[in-house]
């Protein structure tokens, strides 16, 4: 489906048509799917949520949300793949109301395409990583949720945002240095509070 499209039907929710986030929604239902299920994947969460579960309570919020304001496909995604985030937070901060810490999520993503070994993180911790990042380099945010969470190619990533494939892989080596920068520098802190 042709990304102007979606920018189109977008155009007419920011005017006042909101029926046309359903279109959105089912034009793309697929993708909505792809990644619920892989955000889900990366989860031990020991809920029975289902990709399908997700998709549909993250498009509900977006629903009720009066102050829409998306710009293209590139942005629908995104902003979907963060209300999904949330979701899933909001459910490990319930499971874990009794505990100290939240539930560890063995990102096996993190571990493949970084380079990494044996990274195991919290969502709450990922979740706040990508925050700063994306305060700090909002590019390098979306990089790495491109890259992290939806598995995408250096390929596929550069026609979403319109850049090289050569500087998407520049903009990566920066991204993946700058969360393991920030991983690094909470693990002192950790390791003394565990002793």
């Amino acid at each position: 489906m042709a990304q102007e499209e979606v920018t189109y039907l977008l155009e007419q929710i920011k005017q006042g048509d909101r029926s046309q986030l359903n279109k959105i929604y089912d034009m793309l239902y697929h993708e909505i799917k792809q990644i619920a299920g892989y955000q889900l994947n990366l989860l031990n969460t020991g809920e029975t949520i289902t990709p399908t579960v997700l998709a549909h309570e993250c498009y509900l919020k977006f629903h009720q949300y009066d102050g829409l304001e998306l710009t293209s496909k590139r942005h629908f995604l995104r902003c979907l793949a963060k209300s999904m985030r949330m979701y899933l937070i909001d459910v490990l901060r319930a499971k874990s109301t009794n505990k100290r810490k939240g539930d560890v999520v063995n990102y096996q993503a993190v571990t493949e395409v970084m380079g990494a070994a044996d990274v195991d993180l919290h969502m709450f911790e990922i979740d706040r990583l990508l925050d700063q990042i994306e305060v700090i380099e909002p590019k390098l945010a979306e990089i790495l949720q491109y890259k992290l969470m939806f598995q995408m190619t250096f390929q596929e990533i550069s026609q979403v945002i319109g850049m090289s494939e050569r500087q998407v892989m520049r903009l990566w080596q920066q991204a993946k240095a700058m969360l393991l920068a920030l991983m690094h520098q909470d693990q002192p802190t950790e390791e003394r509070s565990d002793e």
